[in-house]
């Protein structure tokens, strides 16, 4: 399989420039000469993150072109998708994104569309020939790389949310614990403020709990989690998060290190793993 790469377009196996117009549009230009007839018949995957509109306008214009230049197996790769977390109409009068997200893409009629992690099986439901990529390597690599720094410590999976908690046991089976600690809280829908949050943990004495969820953005759940964790007694907190916008920056009260992927951009001052190993 080939890949067009548009994430890091010196990496591409198909050579591709990508660039802005002076009004914003974005545009790429395919290097036609440099394909060889032989590989118009290989599958090409168009590796990409869509963060907003000018990503996904710019996978739909690689499917065109590609699609011209007679290649007939054309699939995404999409390490993450705008809308994702809109997945019901939250409030009257407001969109429900992640289906306009979804018939957009629809239109492309990709061959398969692989999505690293998405916030709910609504994506999957919704685009054509969509599967989801597990967060379950990406934490086996969290869990192995932590344990190498600090061997011995007694380590429980934490599901932050009720929206957590639906991958929480999968993944805990996947990496070989049953140790799990719940955690849930409130949000209001009017004004986002986080309250109320619980756990199902009477004690964690001394433990290392590592929140495991899908996305971080301002963090703010995971500070009342972790704030919560440590009044029950555990020893440190980890955050282990498939995609880091860190839109209120890495610091996060009572969180002591943060792990993610560069799904959604590089992350200098965390761990940050590159996603583009869990499409293998």
């Amino acid at each position: 399989m080939l890949t067009l790469h548009l994430i890091h377009p010196d990496k591409s196996d198909i050579p591709v420039e990508t660039m802005r117009f002076p009004d914003g549009q974005p545009h790429l230009k395919i290097n036609a000469s440099a394909i060889a007839d032989q590989d118009r018949q290989t599958p090409v995957r168009i590796l990409t993150r869509l963060n907003d509109g000018n990503d996904l306008l710019l996978l739909l214009f690689a499917q065109q072109a590609l699609s011209h230049l007679e290649f007939s197996d054309i699939r995404a790769d999409i390490t993450y998708l705008t809308a994702a977390r809109m997945d019901r109409v939250m409030r009257p009068g407001e969109p429900f994104s992640l289906k306009v997200i979804a018939a957009v893409l629809n239109q492309a009629q990709f061959r398969k569309v692989r999505i690293f992690d998405p916030h709910s099986e609504v994506t999957t439901a919704l685009v054509d020939r969509a599967y989801a990529v597990e967060n379950h390597r990406f934490m086996k690599d969290v869990l192995d790389h932590y344990q190498q720094q600090r061997p011995g410590e007694q380590i429980t999976l934490v599901s932050p949310d009720g929206g957590a908690l639906k991958k929480i046991y999968s993944l805990a089976k996947y990496v070989g614990t049953t140790d799990i600690v719940e955690c849930m809280k409130e949000r209001d829908v009017h004004t986002g403020a986080l309250s109320g949050f619980k756990t199902n943990a009477t004690t964690l004495n001394g433990k290392t709990c590592i929140i495991a969820d899908d996305i971080c953005d301002g963090g703010g759940t995971f500070a009342g989690t972790a704030k919560l964790l440590k009044e029950k007694g555990a020893a440190r907190v980890i955050l282990a998060v498939s995609h880091g916008i860190f839109s209120k920056g890495t610091t996060i009260e009572n969180v002591d290190e943060i792990y993610t992927t560069d799904s959604f951009r590089e992350v200098p001052d965390v761990h940050c793993f590159p996603v583009e190993r869990y499409f293998s």
